[in-house]
């Protein structure tokens, strides 16, 4: 059998299709060669080599500015890749696509019907972005991570949603030692702890914010592990002196483990944030991207506010807001209880599983 796969440009579109295709590997009777359409300059292009996968390569990008030579080249590299994407389909003679979202995911589908091929989508946000509505007539299967994401598809292509909820990795759902977890981060065994980040590469705003506030933080009776991203990447300035009970770190590569000693977390509310956060049952502050291209981040984190699951400060307001807000939630322990219980009912930790399963049998009849 032969996958086509189309997703990256960021981690929230290619570490779910990475956990399905896990799956697919270990629920398969067959052998699965998997190929990869992305850029070399995205994620993609550092996680999938590493992997053993087989990138193909493009040079199209998403939509940045109506004036700018990037988005006049849009239209010759879409075309470009369609025909490229359509060599390789009856080449490799590839059985099914997979897409993940945003732009890499438009000439992968277009290619997939004009050569007749099986197409599948998953959606991790509440509202679905542009290429998934583009390609969404043209699927075999549509998979939703929200129940609400149906609100945004009419009557005839509602049949065509699943809602097996957003994949997760293997490595965070592991079981984790808590103790090897506090010593790896250098913290105090035992003291609560405030797990702040921006996203792997850390975000300008919430880190501006903790250095506000470091002298209320300084004194409080939790601690604080802060992932601020590279400095490269958010003007950050390194040298700064940090309290006693705040821990910095650029990068986490295991956030299980951060997760797991974590009381309550500070985030931005990308779909594959609020699916760990799901899946961990950590309690949230989340600080929507405001410049997210559907809004889909401030719907995420409304989803999980709605359901009393996570409260939402708003990016503009972080800044004044921050210390007043986690501090007292912290205080309140009986708050960050009803939080914990009530996010973990929205989990769905067989959702790899679940869409690799449907996948197997849909392409096989």
């Amino acid at each position: 059998m032969k996958i086509l796969i189309a997703a990256g440009g960021t981690g929230g579109h290619l570490f779910p299709m990475l956990a399905v295709i896990e799956q697919l590997k270990e629920l398969s009777k067959e052998k699965i060669t998997f190929n990869f359409f992305g850029r070399s300059d995205k994620i993609e292009g550092r996680i999938l080599p590493s992997l053993g996968y087989k990138l193909h390569k493009t040079k199209l990008t998403g939509f940045v500015s109506p004036i700018s030579l990037q988005t006049l080249k849009i239209p010759f590299h879409l075309f470009k890749s369609i025909l490229q994407l359509k060599k390789l389909i009856k080449y490799e003679n590839i059985d099914a696509v997979l897409c993940a979202g945003a732009y890499i995911s438009v000439p992968a589908g277009i290619a997939c019907r004009m050569c007749g091929k099986k197409l599948y989508l998953m959606e991790s946000n509440v509202n679905p972005g542009k290429a998934i509505s583009i390609l969404a007539s043209s699927a075999t299967q549509i998979y939703t991570s929200f129940d609400a994401t149906e609100n945004y598809f009419n009557t005839a292509m509602k049949i065509k949603l699943k809602n097996f909820g957003n994949p997760v990795r293997k490595d965070i759902i592991k079981h984790c030692d808590t103790n090897l977890a506090f010593t790896k981060f250098g913290l105090e065994k035992g003291r609560r702890v405030v797990f702040i980040f921006g996203g792997s590469l850390g975000a300008i705003t919430i880190n501006n914010a903790v250095i506000r506030w470091l002298d209320n933080f300084s004194s409080a009776d939790y601690q604080i592990l802060w992932q601020t991203g590279s400095s490269s990447m958010n003007n950050f300035d390194y040298n700064i002196a940090l309290p006693s009970n705040i821990k910095r770190v650029e990068f986490i590569e295991d956030m299980a483990s951060a997760y797991s000693i974590s009381d309550l977390i500070v985030s931005r509310s990308g779909a594959t944030t609020i699916a760990e956060l799901c899946i961990v049952g950590k309690p949230a502050v989340l600080v929507p991207l405001p410049s997210s291209s559907n809004n889909e981040q401030y719907l995420n984190a409304k989803y999980l506010e709605e359901h009393n699951a996570g409260l939402i400060i708003n990016n503009a307001d972080i800044s004044d807001n921050l210390y007043s807000i986690v501090d007292a939630l912290m205080r309140d322990k009986q708050h960050l209880q009803l939080m914990s219980k009530s996010i973990k009912l929205l989990a769905r930790p067989d959702a790899s599983k679940k869409i690799a399963s449907d996948i197997l049998h849909s392409i096989k009849n």
